[in-house]
């Protein structure tokens, strides 16, 4: 499995309003990618950042949903009014427990 991570800091003020977007928004679009897992956001308020976490079933799943997708491109547009200055990154999962 394979993990992409997006981080990003918080337009002050804006921290319920990402999170609002990205239940409502981005969370569906996420569920309907081919070798989709699961989906996080999470939120510091204290320091106005914020990251994302998406799992993914295969390196391939993960490449045709990441950078330089147009699937990437419209759910990262989605936050662009709360979440400026992102950062990405794809780890594979070495371990994994539930």
């Amino acid at each position: 499995m394979y993990v992409r991570t997006i981080q990003g800091h918080i337009v002050p003020g804006k921290a319920e309003r990402a999170v609002e977007i990205f239940r409502d928004k981005i969370a569906p679009v996420v569920r309907e990618q081919t070798g989709f897992v699961s989906t996080a956001i999470y939120i510091d308020t204290e320091n106005n950042q914020a990251q994302t976490v998406s799992m993914w079933e295969s390196a391939e799943a993960e490449s045709a949903t990441g950078r330089g997708s147009d699937y990437l491109a419209k759910v990262s547009g989605m936050l662009r009014s709360c979440v400026v200055n992102e950062s990405f990154g794809t780890w594979e999962v070495g371990h994994l427990e539930n």
